[in-house]
């Protein structure tokens, strides 16, 4: 009896242990602004706002590699900018990653970014409307003819 709560003790601890790495999700968020005004909010909150340092960056494949300092230690970051089309429009999904922090972290910085467009640039483009369905027939004159003055009977 004691082997085997021993072991099941070992094992539960071994799960609870790997959990937090299975567990961990990259934080991401889609926005509905122009990717280059996703873009340069981005680089300008990671480089002017937060201080932090730019290590690479590349506006064609849409990340900036950064260091996020925490408490004197600095902790390698990305953010990664993906053109996507989502409910009939075009948007930019961004992910940040910052595998040493809490993902609330990676969160507060979507928020920021978030705020930070729409303080800049305002409100995302409003989604295109759908067209309305055409019409069966149009109506017909009392002499036999449509509108455009062609014959729709006889």
């Amino acid at each position: 009896m004691g082997r085997a709560w021993v072991r099941s003790f070992v094992c539960a601890v071994a799960v609870l242990l790997g959990l937090p790495a299975a567990a961990r999700a990259d934080q991401d968020q889609s926005f509905g602004h122009r990717y280059e005004q996703v873009w340069s909010a981005a680089v300008r909150m990671v480089r002017v706002d937060l201080r932090f340092p730019v290590t690479d960056q590349d506006e064609a494949i849409g990340y900036v590699l950064f260091e996020y300092r925490d408490r004197g230690r600095g902790h390698p970051g990305s953010i990664e900018l993906v053109r996507v089309a989502e409910d009939g429009r075009d948007k930019v999904k961004v992910v940040v990653k910052i595998p040493a922090m809490p993902s609330y972290i990676e969160q507060m910085m979507l928020d920021r970014l978030a705020r930070k467009l729409l303080e800049e640039f305002g409100e995302p483009p409003a989604p295109p409307r759908r067209p309305d369905p055409p019409a069966d027939e149009p109506p017909a004159d009392d002499d036999g003819e449509d509108a455009d003055g062609d014959r729709t009977r006889g």
